[in-house]
């Protein structure tokens, strides 16, 4: 270039960009960078001139691992679904990413993240991501083997322009490089249309003669004697300084010794002092183990003044002040069952609540009480047979106080009473025979079948005793039904019957067998009906209607015999329920006491337990 005039500017490509280095070109061009939208498209190198970038605010995810390392996909307004699929707004070529994988969206003045039912699901800093949550910033989502970190901050960079003028070269005058400087707006224009980029100008020849540079000059200038003075006392401020700074360091590093050893002394006192309340609380529990509640309460109050704040201390305390009544009131009936004293022992037994951890032992006791039961009624029979009376009642006085529906002490109670009551009773007065009633003998006929002397008897004395009186208008009305017999229904039948009871005192007449026997026909068959349809209570009483009007009525007999059957089943039903479900056994006893009759023994207990259970 002999004739001085400048180089040909080169045209730049789409992949260069000027570095803004000397005219020797010494400074390799760079790639510009990558800009990707949310959808993760490349924007054209032709749309604007490669500038250089200053740092604006904006929200973006940041791809650390995976395919995409390295990229960055702008977050605006909206929805963002990132996923495999081609079509979503930010694709990630993962084959371990679902096609719709995860949801990004704007949520008020934030950003929320989703999980749109992928299969190898979504981490959210770790976490499985179940529900929709917030995003923060440096968050971190977890898509297979890809990881997106959410950025809010305000550094995030875009491309922005700056001025196209290369700062000047060292070692040049500033006359020499103003001219350069400004003839280069010149020639970015010029290329600019064509290429999109600036193209370093070259700089022109130096002429023969051209002048030294500032730099030359200032090469041969003697040193400033105040400078050296103000080095030197800066670099005696930064001695000090680093001596001052080693002495703080040395001053923390003797706290930080003794800071750890004083932590390491009170955490051996604190662990000292955990392992003794460890071993109270344990001796305490061992103690509630054995059955020793005392004990027990004894070292648990020790444990609360020693530790108020024990978690499991109040629950124990609570067990032991349970147990300590429970264990005094088995203590007592072992004692009383030790001297046969079975009423004390059962009172003492009944003590004990229902929800107690010594359920064995009360077990245990209760199988020792029934047990004893039964040998101290055999004692008692034996002393009834011999005679003793009264050693026999004090025995079975004791088991029923016990156990109130133990059978044989009943019996052998009953028994040693009614003898003692006759052995004594005072003698009874002699007897004098009184003379006979005038309407007995009317009485006497009626029974022997003969209504018409009955009534003829008693109509001769009714003029003069109101007994004989009444005893005829009996008389009439009986006469008055017995003539209608073979009309008669149950209730007149029961009408009849009872006429002849009422005159007989109970023992009953001839006249009455008739109508007897088909009272009894009747009411069997209501008997029999309302067993068929399970109505108990009602079939016993017209069986026992039944038998009242012909006792041998073998119908009726067998129809009462099976409701006994049933009632003791019934019975026992109700007895197994009276305990845990006291409100469905009472029915049950009732209906037993229905289908009984009431000098029946199962009626007598369905009673009892009617009476108690209320």
């Amino acid at each position: 270039m002999s004739n001085g005039s400048p180089p040909a500017r080169r045209r730049p490509t789409t992949t260069d960009t000027p570095s803004g280095g000397s005219a020797s070109g010494g400074s390799t061009s760079q790639r510009p960078a990558v800009r990707r939208s949310a959808s993760g498209a490349v924007p054209s190198t032709r749309s604007a001139p490669a500038v250089p970038s200053l740092p604006v605010t904006g929200t973006k995810l940041v791809c650390s691992a995976g395919p995409c390392a390295g990229q960055e996909f702008a977050l605006e307004e909206g929805e963002y679904v990132i996923g495999r699929a081609n079509d979503n707004p930010i694709c990630i070529p993962d084959t371990s990413v679902s096609r719709k994988h995860v949801l990004i969206r704007r949520v008020g003045g934030g950003w929320a993240a989703s999980d749109l039912g992928s299969g190898n699901g979504t981490l959210l800093n770790g976490e499985p991501l179940t529900d929709e949550m917030p995003l923060s910033p440096n968050d971190t989502l977890t898509l297979g083997d890809t990881e997106l970190t959410f950025n809010d901050s305000s550094n995030a960079t875009m491309m922005m322009p700056m001025p196209s003028a290369p700062p000047p070269r060292p070692g040049r005058s500033s006359t020499r490089s103003s001219a350069p400087a400004a003839a280069a707006p010149a020639e970015a224009d010029a290329g600019g249309e064509e290429s999109g980029a600036v193209a370093p100008r070259r700089p022109p020849p130096r002429p023969e003669g051209r002048v030294r540079s500032a730099r030359g000059r200032a090469a041969v200038t003697p040193p400033d004697p105040m400078a050296q003075q103000r080095k030197k006392r800066m670099l005696i401020l930064a001695a000090g300084v680093f001596v001052l700074l080693v002495g703080v360091l040395a001053v923390m590093k003797v706290q930080q010794q003794r800071q750890a050893e004083s932590d390491a002394q009170k955490a051996q006192l604190a662990q000292e002092r955990r392992a003794e309340i460890d071993a109270l609380f344990q001796e305490a529990k061992n103690l509630i183990r054995d059955g020793k509640w005392a004990d027990a309460k004894a070292r648990l109050l020790e444990l609360q003044e020693v530790e108020p704040g024990h978690v499991q201390l109040p629950d124990y305390l609570a067990r032991v002040e349970k147990e300590i009544p429970n264990q005094e009131a088995l203590d007592a009936a072992k004692s009383a069952l030790d001297k046969n004293q079975l009423g004390p022992a059962a009172a003492s037994l009944a003590k004990v609540g229902k929800d107690t951890q010594l359920f064995e032992t009360v077990r245990a006791l209760r199988t020792t009480l029934k047990d004893k039961a039964d040998k101290r009624v055999r004692d008692a029979l034996t002393l009834l047979e011999q005679k003793d009376l009264d050693q026999a009642k004090a025995i079975t006085d004791d088991v029923l106080a016990a156990d109130p529906e133990h059978r044989d002490a009943k019996v052998i109670n009953e028994q040693a009473a009614r003898a003692i009551a006759i052995r004594d009773a005072p003698p009874p007065p002699p007897t004098v025979k009184a003379a006979p009633k005038p309407w007995d003998q009317a009485v006497d006929r009626f029974r022997d079948g003969d209504l018409n002397g009955a009534v003829a008897m008693a109509n001769a004395c009714a003029g003069k005793n109101p007994q004989c009186k009444t005893l005829m208008v009996q008389l009439t009305d009986f006469g008055n039904l017995y003539k209608k017999l073979e009309d008669l229904d149950a209730k007149g039948l029961a009408r009849l019957l009872d006429l002849d009871k009422k005159i007989t005192k109970g023992q009953g007449s001839k006249l009455s067998r008739n109508a007897g026997t088909r009272a009894a026909n009747i009411f069997f068959k209501s008997a029999s009906s309302a067993k068929a349809a399970g109505q108990y209570g009602r079939a016993m009483e017209n069986a026992q209607r039944a038998l009242q009007a012909d006792p041998g009525h073998a119908g009726a007999n067998n129809i009462v015999a099976e409701l006994r059957a049933k009632a003791k089943d019934l019975y026992l039903q109700a007895y197994a329920l009276k305990d845990t479900n006291p409100e469905d056994a009472v029915p049950k006893f009732r209906e037993v006491m229905a289908m009984t009759p009431s000098e029946d023994e199962t009626h007598q207990k369905a009673k009892t337990w009617v009476e108690k259970l209320k």
